[in-house]
């Protein structure tokens, strides 16, 4: 390119040069050749398509990947954040789900009752004194749930659990429900009635007969509670 612009220059100063029809050549100083080689440098610049202004300049190309490059960058990070946004929304949804449910006191509704799961346990009998014996049919076993029932309040507490029917189900990992034996001992929250005096605690069971393999591996358990054409999750813990 400096080549062409030269040899432009020196053809547009000898033109001029030559432009006086037999007349006597004239002499120029060195500011003005410099004069005429920049001015003819300029010219041919202006008519040249392929020569940029400035020594900055860039190239078509160059500038389309300068202008989408911050879009590009803020479509990353969008799909950055949303990415971010639907795992915290699964985490959140997830944490919900492992939490969700109802306490054994909002669930069986006792004014004056707190109802507290305790523990499990497993047996293929249930004995309560020396006159009542329950046996797990052949194959099966018992898990029996044990529930506190406490008075919080200041005065003695009717407690009429039989007369709201409650129906408990319980799922041993995953594996489909099983209903509560319903029975008359004097202990089975699902049929209890009785008076409970301040600050007195009375220990309550709930019965399920399962299939003894069932019972062998037990990694979650899940209780939910059926009443007044409802349905309940309750919260073990």
């Amino acid at each position: 390119m400096k080549k062409f612009i030269k040899k432009g220059a020196v053809l547009l100063a000898g033109a001029l040069l030559l432009a006086g029809c037999g007349e006597e050549m004239a002499v120029l100083t060195e500011s003005e050749e410099m004069i005429v080689v920049n001015y003819s440098a300029g010219t041919l610049a202006k008519h040249n398509s392929y020569q940029q202004e400035g020594m900055s300049a860039v190239y078509p190309k160059e500038e389309e990947e300068e202008e989408l490059s911050p879009e590009t960058e803020e479509q990353d990070e969008d799909k950055k954040e949303e990415t971010e946004d639907s795992k915290g929304q699964g985490e959140q949804k997830k944490e919900e789900k492992e939490t969700s449910g109802t306490t054994f006191t909002e669930a069986l509704a006792i004014p004056g009752i707190e109802f507290s799961y305790k523990d499990y346990s497993i047996s293929d009998n249930y004995q309560q004194g020396g006159y009542f014996s329950l046996d797990a049919q052949e194959g099966n076993t018992y898990i029996i749930l044990n529930v506190n029932m406490t008075n919080t309040g200041a005065e003695a507490v009717s407690c009429d659990l039989l007369s709201k029917q409650p129906i408990f189900n319980l799922k041993i990992n995953e594996e489909p429900g099983v209903k509560n034996e319903i029975t008359m001992l004097e202990n089975d929250v699902s049929t209890y009635i009785g008076t409970l005096e301040a600050g007195q605690t009375t220990a309550g069971i709930l019965l399920f007969e399962v299939p003894k393999t069932a019972a062998e591996n037990i990694s979650t358990i899940q209780l939910t509670m059926q009443m007044n054409e409802s349905t309940t999750e309750i919260m073990l813990k």
